[in-house]
């Protein structure tokens, strides 16, 4: 115990700015990073692939590399000091990911990834380095697919809202529909014809994917932390609100195309193009806070008023 506070105690010393042992070092690193994780990697790549809800596993790494690559110069003027801490956290995370693996406990093999990360970051360049990086490695928990169990119970409740908010949007077309749990009647050409709300339709898809995007977005502004913290989480209802529009669609597509309308590639591409409401409410969230909170020059606020009795040549 006393040991294992004594490494979490430790400061390395500040080492000067050798970029070419840096960038050796970084390779050792990334080498015993892939080797380690290679078969969980293959795992995740398999899963983006065959799974439709989770391909924007791809594009979740290259956003995380161009939040660094948007801080790099300030890195590059931060000198490297290490903290003992951060070994703590390394061996914690390459326990967890040979215990996992070997358990078979893949979901937990996967948050590996992102402590290693921490660890690694933490003992090799230090706190003020992972001030700045902790958001692009927090980024990467997008690419992870949750446990099934975590997934159907954020999944459950979320299909039963679309299906409401799917309903109470129909009459807006013209459409009559009524819901029966996550089964939507619609009436089309004098028959009943039915929806079922799936795993599939429930938003989890949309809203994660939108979520990173709106984190990304959030991050790439220059605005108080607050306000980046207020833009992402409006990617909750913004997403809900868009899938609930793509169940009324569908309904819609179902009464005026045909029952085959609600399935295949239409189907998918109605989702793909709810994105770019869903993309347009984001920016318009974020015009309206520009609009209401207007950043005013240091000095309105501090000094005094010109032409006052206090100011210089100011009054009688």
């Amino acid at each position: 115990m006393v040991a294992t506070a004594g490494i979490a105690n430790l400061e390395i010393p500040a080492i000067p700015l050798d970029w070419t042992k840096i960038w050796v070092a970084v390779g050792i690193a990334g080498i015993f990073f892939a080797a380690l994780f290679f078969t969980t990697f293959e795992g995740l790549a398999g899963r983006w692939a065959a799974d439709a809800s989770w391909s924007h596993g791809f594009v979740v790494p290259l956003i995380a590399l161009f939040f660094v690559y948007n801080k790099w110069e300030l890195l590059k003027q931060l000198p490297l000091k290490g903290a003992g801490m951060g070994m703590i956290i390394l061996m914690a995370g390459v326990f967890g990911q040979v215990l996992f693996r070997a358990t078979g406990t893949l979901h937990m093999s996967n948050l590996s990834i992102v402590v290693t990360l921490y660890g690694l970051v933490l003992f090799v360049f230090g706190w003020n380095h992972l001030r700045i990086l902790w958001l692009p490695i927090s980024f990467l928990v997008f690419m992870l697919p949750p446990p099934n169990a975590l997934y159907v119970a954020a999944t459950t409740p979320m299909q039963f809202i679309a299906a409401e908010l799917g309903v109470r949007f129909c009459p807006l077309f013209g459409i009559t529909a009524m819901r029966d749990g996550t089964i939507i009647r619609v009436l089309a050409a004098g028959r009943w014809e039915e929806l079922q709300v799936a795993e599939a339709c429930s938003g989890m898809r949309m809203l994660v994917a939108f979520f990173a995007l709106a984190v990304a977005l959030a991050y790439s502004t220059n605005r108080p932390v607050w306000e980046k913290v207020f833009l992402a989480a409006c990617a909750l209802p913004i997403a809900i609100l868009c899938n609930s529009l793509r169940v009324t669609f569908t309904a819609a597509l179902v009464v005026w195309g045909g029952p085959e309308w609600a399935h295949g590639k239409t189907h998918e591409y109605v989702g793909l193009l709810m994105l770019i409401p869903a993309l347009i409410l984001q920016m318009a969230v974020g015009w309206v806070l520009d609009r209401i909170f207007v950043e005013q020059p240091a000095d309105e606020f501090h000094g005094t008023p010109p032409g006052s009795a206090l100011a210089p040549g100011g009054g009688e």
